[in-house]
């Protein structure tokens, strides 16, 4: 019989079968559990948990702290307040079930990966309810010979990142990649940062700004990736100015400090590493030339780092990231095996996960709702970055050029990015179509980040070009191409077949052509590379850009082209009215006054109709012109007069 001291006699029932499971065929039973209560005191739920039953606990607390809104409102109005809860079917699911591996595993494990409990999904429903809501809960290692024969392999994370068992386990990533992975390793043109944070030994109460060429060129450092947040919680944030430069070289108090810098301080240290780079103190804030030269590099910066820290669960520089919250409450179920031969007992874990997708290629999928996912300044900083320790509210997540790893599991996962390896200098000696298939991916991979950099905001607008500036030049390197305010010079005609989406708005001051994707501030489109041939009927004649400073990946002070094709008169009559605001509208293209339609585009400047491009949400930008007659058409204006066209 299974001890139950944790377990009320309802739950009893939810102790995993490892004998059922094994049965041939039999992939698990419909467990017979369910429990119906009252919203929205719970008083049975409350009752068993009081006892000490700690699923009852766990299930209790799903209702009354994790319960959505449209539901939880339905209980409130309704008549009825009952709420039944009972285990889906089979109550248990395998990882086997959920991960994809020949996507995700790490080739060492591909084979040697051993199936095991994952999670327990509980279905709750309700006569107030038009559907029935579903709540998981990860299964975490309790006991290791428990977890060993169940193939456990989560164990719940500590709750402050400086714990030394968090901490081994964070060096020994980090350590293992520095040591094993050939990909990761730093390139023959490493250089470090014009400054850099000194942060002393582990028990100072200060640390200083020291400047980076004094240092071995191979010094180890940490860069710093985070949100400042908005204005009302910067104007506090310590930084450095002309005028505190020569005291920051002195003393730098971690009292001053917020609390996101501080942490990193102090994580620096405990990582066994002295140096740290944070852009508040390592940048001169209130000095132009030095904001110029410094954004230009900071590609570099990133790049360099032995380990980028995201901050990624607060949303301003005083949030910190080494105190994380409790995932709930904890359900202890007690295991024995009823396997022949067997004498495993013990117990294993139950808690409420808030997010599934924890092998996501990138990064777990939960921090694309993080204001750090949101800001495009730390988009370039990821990316850039050969290894990356990301910093949730509950638990951490590393990522190098090979592989990822979750903090809270033993399981390897494929880096299937491998950035180091896409955006290598151009190879010698590719044959044609070898140069072109790869310059073909680059390009899609460049349309890639660009869909995604466009859905990010911005607090200075004029940053739209330095903020993806070491992007674009890693790709140029790659490439051997010429940037051209946001395109390549080769891809130009395709390139600009980009078109916005709805939440159009336009910058207040000239920052880019209206042929480039960086003059709106919008949700951007962008035609495949492999979606179907592109002919081009036009010749790019000259190409003009003019930056504003040193960086010629960075803001721009002019820009523009000349084509040569043949142009054709239109006509235009709008057919779509928008339908909520800032949405694009589209109109009907008559060539030489034909009896039909050509197609339907939308347009960054039409004189003739009288519609000119004010930035208002009426006059969308630059679209892709479908044509009625199956066949693709793209226009593309580039003055009030004319329009190029581009048959496919």
């Amino acid at each position: 019989m299974v001890p139950t001291l944790t377990l009320c006699e309802h739950c009893s029932l939810i102790v995993y079968d490892d004998k059922l499971r094994d049965a041939p065929g039999n992939p698990g039973s419909p467990t017979p559990w369910w429990r119906t209560d009252t919203y929205p005191d719970l008083p049975l739920l409350l009752a068993s948990a009081s006892a000490g039953c700690t699923f009852c606990n766990l299930v209790h607390y799903l209702l009354r702290e994790r319960l959505p809104m449209p539901e939880t409102q339905a209980l409130q109005t309704s008549a009825t307040k009952e709420v039944t809860v009972r285990l889906d079917s089979p109550a248990y699911t395998m990882r086997s079930e959920i991960v994809d591996y020949t996507r995700d595993l790490h080739p060492d494990d591909y084979y040697n990966e051993r199936d095991g409990l994952y999670w327990l999904q509980l279905v709750f429903k309700s006569p107030a309810w038009t559907e029935d809501w579903f709540a998981s809960t990860l299964v975490y290692q309790q006991d290791d010979a428990v977890s060993e024969l169940l193939g456990i392999n989560l164990h719940i994370p500590a709750l402050q990142v400086l714990d030394p068992a968090c901490i081994g386990l964070l060096r020994e990533s980090v350590e293992t990649c520095m040591n094993e992975h050939l990909e990761c390793q730093p390139s023959t043109n490493r250089t470090l940062p014009t400054r850099l944070i000194d942060v002393g030994k582990i028990n100072d109460k200060s640390a200083r700004l020291i400047i980076g060429h004094k240092l071995p060129l191979l010094t180890p450092y940490i860069a710093l990736s985070y949100c400042w947040g908005p204005p009302s919680q910067t104007t506090s944030q310590l930084i450095t100015t002309k005028a505190t430069m020569p005291d920051h070289q002195k003393c730098i108090e971690l009292g001053r400090m917020p609390n996101t810098i501080r942490d990193a301080v102090l994580f620096t240290r405990e990582m066994g590493m002295r140096y740290v780079w944070v852009d508040a103190l390592c940048i001169v804030q209130d000095d132009a030339d030095d904001w110029a030269k410094e954004a230009a590099l900071m590609y570099s910066v990133y790049r360099h780092a032995t380990i980028t820290v995201v901050a990624a669960a607060g949303d301003t520089c005083h949030s910190g990231f080494l105190s994380r919250k409790t995932a709930g409450p904890n359900a202890v179920i007690p295991f024995k095996s009823r396997k022949k031969g067997t004498q495993v007992s013990g117990s294993y874990m139950l808690s409420h996960m808030r997010e599934r997708r924890t092998w996501d290629a990138d990064y777990p999928s939960h921090l694309h709702k993080r204001a750090w996912a949101t800001r495009a300044w730390t988009y370039q900083e990821d990316i850039m970055s050969t290894r990356v320790l990301y910093f949730d509210d509950l638990t951490s997540f590393f990522r190098c050029q090979k592989e990822r790893r979750l903090e809270h599991s033993i399981t390897v996962y494929n880096n299937v990015l491998e950035w180091n390896k896409l955006l290598t200098p151009h190879p010698p000696n590719l044959s044609f179509d070898e140069k072109a298939e790869r310059n073909a991916s680059l390009y899609q991979r460049w349309d890639d980040l660009i869909n995604e950099y466009s859905q990010r905001s911005l607090t200075v607008a004029d940053d739209k070009f330095p903020a993806v500036s070491g992007l674009a030049r890693t790709f140029a390197v790659a490439l051997d191409e010429q940037y051209v305010a946001g395109l390549w010079r080769r891809d130009l005609v395709r390139g600009m077949l980009w078109w916005t989406e709805f939440d159009v708005s336009k910058p207040t001051k000239w920052r880019a052509p209206s042929w480039s994707w960086a003059s709106w501030d919008a949700k951007l489109g962008l035609t495949p590379q492999y979606s179907r041939p592109l002919a081009s009927q036009c010749a790019i004649e000259e190409v003009y850009v003019e930056p504003v400073g040193i960086d010629p990946y960075g803001k721009l002070r002019n820009a523009w082209i000349v084509l040569s094709a043949v142009c054709v008169p239109v006509t235009m009559r709008q057919v779509k009215q928008a339908s909520r605001p800032r949405e694009t509208y589209l109109t009907e293209i008559f060539i030489s006054n034909g009896p039909e339609p050509a197609g339907l585009g939308s347009f960054d400047a039409i004189a003739a109709s009288g519609l000119m491009n004010d930035g208002s949400w009426k006059n969308a930008d630059v679209g892709p012109f479908v044509a009625l007659t199956g066949d693709w058409i793209y226009i593309t204006a580039f003055d009030a007069s004319y329009f190029c066209s581009f048959q496919g």
